[in-house]
């Protein structure tokens, strides 16, 4: 692990890191595209707002059962919530969020917005969870063989798994929406990305070890979070394909 890079925290670099290439590849995309670059920016800063809150209401959310459970003060939970860490699903659904106050604000056809913005959401958790290793957070669980060292344990690379799943998912949602784009037709491109991680995510769960991401019952917060979408987009596509059989 490398939790620090000259004093600074790697993890903080790689968000940075990933926050910088997204937005650039939005911008330069934009430009192509010959949409305005400063409605682009307005989106940019929207979806990273409604990411900040939402990853840190979602962490926050799922401390309450330990915070509730050592008889934490009113000061303890607002300092918790300050200091909170951060959850991807509630990141990835604030800034979805944030898009959609913005295309209201800005009168943008959301659907496109959404399109235009997955892919670049793929990009940055992709160096997210980079930082996660470098950090040693959202640890794998215990191995045998294969796997890296951390505190003199070894424990699966979960972290650097779904780093590559999510760059991956980058490139074949830019290869969807253009398959598309050529059939003239108008993909769902927020509606694949967020059922196909959600599947993916709740299995790699199972190869996590840390005890930070919460836990409700017999499953995580995300795999609850994961049971959610997957249920509430497979109850979506029956409503529709009912309604458009009619």
């Amino acid at each position: 692990m490398l939790p620090e890079i000259l004093g600074i925290s790697t993890y903080g670099i790689m968000c940075a890191v990933g926050f910088a290439a997204a937005s650039a590849f939005a911008i330069v995309r934009a430009k192509r595209l010959d949409s305005d670059i400063k409605n682009v920016i307005r989106y940019i800063v929207s979806a990273l707002v409604g990411l900040i809150i939402g990853s840190k209401l979602v962490f926050f959310i799922s401390r309450l059962p330990y915070l509730s459970e050592i008889g934490a003060t009113s000061g303890m939970y607002i300092e918790e919530l300050v200091e909170a860490g951060y959850v991807f699903y509630g990141g990835v659904l604030g800034a979805y969020a944030g898009l959609l106050v913005c295309c209201g604000m800005l009168k943008s056809p959301k659907h496109a917005v959404l399109n235009f913005f997955t892919p670049v959401f793929a990009l940055f958790h992709g160096f997210g969870r980079i930082g996660c290793f470098c950090a040693g957070c959202c640890y794998g669980i215990e191995v045998k063989s294969f796997g890296f060292v951390m505190d003199g344990v070894r424990r699966f690379p979960v972290q650097l798994v779904e780093s590559a799943f999510e760059f991956l998912m980058f490139f074949a949602l830019l290869f969807v929406g253009k398959r598309f784009e050529q059939k003239k037709k108008s993909p769902k491109l927020s509606f694949f990305y967020l059922m196909t991680y959600s599947i993916v995510r709740f299995n790699l769960e199972f190869l996590r070890g840390d005890e930070l991401r919460g836990f409700f019952g017999p499953l995580s917060t995300s795999q609850w979070i994961a049971l959610m979408i997957v249920t509430v987009g497979v109850i979506t596509r029956l409503i529709q394909a009912t309604s458009s059989s009619e």
